[in-house]
């Protein structure tokens, strides 16, 4: 008997929740965001454009900052992912292609290419980023940082020179912590690499 009344009471439990929409598994998550990089390509032409096929090779990335997502520095040796707050294709292929936007506005060269392109180029620019991150360390003065390294060989039938080789590192404050806070100040360092780079390529014996 008591078997049977602790059925009945179960079903009528049941019942009740289904009725009442009180059984749910479904949860709850912030929802993702994608970003792209994007600088201010109001970059001074040469006067008269350049000669010669500038081909910038596909950027390299450090292993620490490859993936898509941003990550954080929190203290001296302490670093987080954001899952959330993505860039939407790889930081690499985001800034090869803004690099090569800004160097063709330039005119240094008469053409700017990519590795894909069937044209011979007489220059190769290869770039390394060697950081990519929020620096957090400091919670009342958040900053983006951008350090990036250049190497400019000249094509031959023989071999290849480098003609000429550059580190740059900016760290730009931002107003908060925020992803697009941090979008923006990336952008700034960007754009401040992107205009010392086309500045030291104009003074090299090309």
């Amino acid at each position: 008997m008591k078997t049977l009344h602790c059925k009945i009471r179960c079903c009528a439990l049941g019942l009740l929740m289904l009725a009442s929409g009180c059984v749910s598994i479904e949860r709850s998550y912030p929802d993702k965001r994608y970003y792209v990089l994007e600088v201010n390509r109001n970059v001074k032409p040469s006067n008269p454009p350049g000669n010669g096929v500038l081909q910038v090779a596909n950027i390299r990335v450090s292993p620490r900052y490859e993936d898509k997502g941003f990550v954080y520095r929190t203290s001296g040796s302490s670093y987080e992912s954001d899952f959330y707050n993505q860039f939407l294709v790889s930081p690499a292929a985001l800034l090869g292609e803004e690099l090569r936007k800004g160097l063709a506005q330039s005119l240094i060269f008469r053409h700017v290419i990519n590795s894909s392109s069937q044209l011979e180029p007489t220059h190769v620019l290869e770039g390394v980023v060697d950081a990519l991150y929020g620096d957090f360390r400091d919670p009342g003065a958040p900053k983006a940082v951008l350090e990036m390294e250049f190497f400019l060989r000249k094509e031959s039938a023989s071999k290849a020179d480098i003609v000429a080789a550059r580190r740059y590192a900016k760290s730009v404050a931002v107003s908060g912590r925020s992803p697009d806070a941090l979008v923006k100040g990336w952008n700034e360092a960007l754009d401040a690499i992107l205009s010392s780079l086309v500045a030291d390529l104009r003074s090299s014996a090309l």
